[in-house]
């Protein structure tokens, strides 16, 4: 489990309750393996834990009669939106454990909530690069400017619909007018200048289309390839309604489905197939159904 889940799962654990909890029952009310079972070893994580949501302005209280920790919602200043505890801890950690590169260190959720009385900066888990031509994609994203760029050789007329941060690389999903279809950008490969049109000169599509292009094999450098997998009946609910509808090219009569998916990062397309154990196989193409069933071989 990483880092920042667990700080989360210990937020929620302070935050579920209303009366101070002990350490012991904070550790039950986790989800298994959030901390270890050795005792001092958790104890130490805890504490490193507990010190540091202190240090992000989360006020985490100790109360000696009942030896409990809980959140000291009372030091929480009046102005701004009503937030409740939980939220406006996530808001903290958000801004805490992954920044922008460059930004301004100061936690502008403070003036939400609880300040930090320990006064050392915490430092992020990561931060994320910039590029020169990221402003104007934001800016073109926001304002529903067409967009005109040079990649990979050639020009390409984009609307832009989101610029998302993926497997440490920032790419803009928009709709390429050429090749009337959705495609990736990597913004680091876009070449020169980024020509904008005007404002507001094209719709976005609907919230459900561009979730569908938010999974993380969509977003890679390699050529995309179309990629066909049998779903086993037992599987078939949960993929359909994680790909949607559209993803489904064949439906069986013993329950079990074909999907195709556009993928460009051929590892994490792997990594999705592998969650199924043998509830999925590989049909095409036929290189990489022969790729998948090498690698797998390496295992034996």
């Amino acid at each position: 489990m990483s880092k920042l889940e667990r700080l989360l799962n210990l937020i929620a654990a302070l935050t579920e309750t209303n009366r101070p909890i002990t350490r012991d029952g904070i550790k039950e009310k986790l989800p298994e393996g959030t901390y270890s079972d050795n005792k001092e070893s958790f104890r130490r994580t805890f504490e490193r834990d507990k010190e540091e949501l202190k240090a992000m302005g989360i006020p985490v209280a100790f109360n000696e009669a009942t030896q409990g920790y809980f959140i000291d919602s009372s030091t929480t200043t009046q102005s701004g939106p009503n937030l409740e505890p939980d939220e406006l801890a996530a808001l903290h950690i958000a801004f805490n454990l992954v920044r922008i590169e460059s930004a301004k260190q100061d936690d502008p959720f403070w003036k939400l909530g609880p300040i930090s009385e320990i006064g050392k900066e915490v430092q992020p888990l990561a931060e994320i690069p910039l590029d020169p031509t990221l402003n104007t994609l934001l800016k073109a994203a926001a304002e529903k400017r067409a967009v005109t760029f040079r990649y990979k050789g050639e020009e390409r007329r984009i609307h832009p619909h989101r610029v998302l941060f993926k497997r440490g690389r920032w790419y803009l999903l928009g709709h390429d007018l050429d090749k009337e279809s959705i495609r990736n950008f990597r913004v680091t490969r876009i070449e020169g200048k980024v020509e904008l049109g005007p404002a507001g000169s094209f719709e976005l599509p609907n919230q459900e289309n561009l979730h569908l292009n938010e999974f993380p094999w969509r977003y890679g450098d390699d050529p995309t390839v179309k990629v066909k997998m049998h779903v086993g009946a037992l599987h078939v609910p949960w993929i359909v309604n994680y790909l949607g509808e559209s993803s489904v090219e064949t439906s069986n009569e013993d329950g079990s489905i074909v999907i195709k998916e556009e993928v460009n990062d051929w590892e994490a397309f792997r990594s999705f197939a592998l969650t199924f154990l043998d509830g999925v196989k590989i049909l095409e193409p036929e290189e990489i159904k022969e790729e998948m069933q090498t690698w797998l071989r390496s295992f034996l």
